[in-house]
């Protein structure tokens, strides 16, 4: 056991010795606090300044940041050797600061571009942050010496808003790297690895693997710092920067400056209501994956252009395949027109406000191709009559509703007139004349007709629509249809004679011969002999109201014909109305008339005939008289 005498010598030592720990430390803090703090009484007056090669600089040092510091436990001596405060200067003879006595540990900067700047570049001495904290803010220290406009615009790229800092491209702490022109797509890539691979299979890349110096990559569109990501800054900064180069894009065909120009012009490049271009070049061409213009993978070749088209006109584009351009388009037809060959490609105009899109010029656009029946297989149209038909010469004296090509065949819908979805079907054409802003009376008095209604009820009818009077290009008024004539009731009469004394049409439908016995009628024969005031056709039964006598609403019906004769013949008795206007010599119709026209007949063959014969007579006897008397 140990005595009592051991046991408090034993505590006694124990307390001395902790006592001396405490007082040596104690001592060391105050010395060195006392080093510093001397430091501080004069370099934490903030006017404190000296002349150093001409220039006042500040000698000011925050005392409670350099105590926050991680050399905040450090005396100035301990960098700052030789120096002696009584004396001014303090170290004539100063000495660099060697940072690597005490830190030996770090990574080298042999290959870093910092490797010939000072520590004190980026470790303030005296505000040393902890390395983390450092790590965390290096775009804010590397912006303090880095304060040219390229640089200092990184803080509005889309990179500083998603915390990428300069370490993200450039490597950080004493590993900085300046980034080479040809390291930049594997810097972009390391984040951006899809878009890289899009790059390395684009023209750009191709050309720029060939050593052309003027090849972009990505910062050639995207910046370096500033990194524009919108496609409207991409295209005006860079796209068009280049391309509209007349030195690097000579001439005049198709991907010269001068043809990329004409987009400048375009309804594609006019700003919308968000403040970007309707499309814009990458729209069309791709960002990445921009292909040479003959790459049959090339967005903007023509097998490829109504996909393209179709990303932002898709209605128009679902229209155009189900069209005859687009169905011969997609079967591989060469002559087949698409996007380009009737809007255009760079110069693409407005369909609305554009003069090249009025109506008017439009049907140049479409004889391009459907004159002289380039495109129908040697079946004539008549297309090029357009420009002499009533639509065309209205369009020309400024009527702008009259009917161009589209509001006919439609815009992008344009199919032949045996489909029966086609505007120009037979059944459908009434449709497309009677459409609003054109001939809806002309619609509304059609619909219900006998005409319409043989159309529609039976499956091949040949009954006439609008185009069965009118013609289909070579659309004529009603007054000119009697030009060739030699008046409008002739031309009338022709026009439904053409049907309706047609042996076939009158057998199919069961019809009477009316246009043959409206021809020997007072009204036919007076027309023939010359009037311009007698009835034709259209007096009696309507323009395109045409009804049977049975139908109420017609205008040769029992109760309507006093109003319909009485236009010409005012109090016309009921005798009169009731009348036969078309007279057909018929058994079934008035046998005593048949009697007696034939009765007739045989009286005018006897009396000719017996004139004849007696003129033939007479004449013999003459002869022979003549004969005997120079005989004698």
């Amino acid at each position: 056991m140990m005595t009592a005498r051991r046991k408090f010598v034993l505590i006694a030592a124990t307390i001395t010795f902790l006592i001396t720990i405490v007082v040596l430390v104690s001592n060391t803090k105050f010395l060195r606090a006392t080093g510093t703090d001397d430091c501080f009484a004069c370099h934490e007056d903030k006017s404190l300044t000296a002349d150093r090669n001409g220039k006042k600089i500040s000698l000011y040092i925050d005392p409670a940041l350099y105590k926050k510091s991680t050399h905040g436990d450090m005396d100035c001596k301990d960098c700052h050797e030789g120096y002696k405060p009584e004396e001014m200067p303090h170290n004539p003879n100063k000495k660099k600061i060697d940072c690597k006595s005490c830190h030996d540990n770090v990574k080298p900067l042999e290959n870093s571009v910092h490797k010939n700047k000072e520590c004190y570049s980026c470790h303030n001495p005296h505000t040393q942050k902890p390395i983390k904290e450092l790590k965390a803010n290096n775009t804010s220290l590397c912006l303090d010496c880095h304060k040219n406009k390229n640089v200092k615009d990184f803080t509005t790229s889309i990179h500083y808003k998603k915390n990428i800092g300069c370490d993200g491209c450039h490597k950080g702490g004493h590993e900085v790297q300046k980034i080479n022109k040809g390291d930049i797509q594997n810097v972009c890539g390391k984040c951006h690895g899809s878009n890289q691979k899009d790059f390395n299979n684009s023209i750009h890349h191709t050309v720029l693997s060939k050593g052309n110096q003027n090849a972009p990559n990505c910062v050639s569109c995207h910046g370096s710092h500033k990194i524009n990501n919108s496609k409207m800054t991409i295209e005006s900064e860079a796209c068009l920067k280049c391309h509209l180069d007349e030195k690097l894009f000579p001439g005049d065909e198709k991907g010269s400056a001068k043809f990329v120009a004409h987009y400048k012009t375009s309804i594609h490049s006019s700003i919308q209501k968000d403040g970007k271009p309707a499309a814009g070049c990458v729209d069309c061409h791709g960002d990445h994956t921009i292909e040479k213009l003959t790459d049959p993978k090339e967005s903007t070749v023509k097998a490829r252009m109504i996909n393209t088209c179709g990303k932002c006109h898709a209605d128009e584009v679902s229209k155009f395949n189900n069209s005859n351009h687009g169905k011969a388009f997609n079967s591989g037809n060469k002559e087949a027109p698409s996007c380009f060959d009737c809007h255009g490609e760079h110069d693409i105009k407005s369909v609305l406000q554009s003069d090249e899109f009025s109506k008017i010029n439009q049907a140049d656009i479409c004889l391009k191709c459907h004159s002289n029946n380039k495109v129908t297989q040697g079946k004539d149209n008549h297309t090029e009559d357009y420009k002499s038909s009533f639509h065309y010469l209205a369009l020309k004296d400024g009527n702008t509703a009259a009917a161009t090509c589209s509001n006919c065949h439609g815009a992008h819908d344009m199919k032949s007139a045996g489909d029966p979805t086609s505007n120009i079907n037979k059944k459908n054409v009434d449709k497309t004349c009677g459409q609003s802003g054109c001939h809806t009376k002309e619609l509304s008095e059609y619909t219900g007709s006998v005409h319409e209604v043989s159309l529609m009820t039976k499956e091949n009818s040949d009954a006439p629509n609008c185009v069965g009077c009118h013609g289909n290009h070579q659309i004529k008024s009603t007054d000119s249809l009697g030009n060739a004539e030699g008046s409008r009731q002739r031309g009338i009469i022709k026009l439904c004679s053409s049907c309706h004394a047609s042996v076939k049409i009158i057998n199919n439908n069961n019809l009477k011969n009316v246009a043959g016995t409206y021809l020997e009628s007072f009204h036919g024969l007076a027309v023939r002999g010359g009037s311009t005031q007698a009835a034709d056709c259209g007096s009696c039964h309507g323009n395109h109201n045409i009804r049977t006598s049975s139908d109420t609403l017609s205008s040769i019906n029992k109760r309507n014909l006093g109003k319909t004769c009485g236009k010409c013949h005012p109090g016309a008795s009921e005798v009169f109305i009731n009348s036969r206007i078309h007279t057909l010599i018929t058994d079934e119709d008035n046998p005593m008339l048949l009697w007696i026209s034939r009765i007739y007949i045989l009286l005018i063959i006897a009396t000719i005939g017996g004139m004849t014969l007696h003129n033939i007579l007479d004449y013999r006897r003459k002869m022979k008289d003549k004969k005997a008397g120079k005989e004698s």
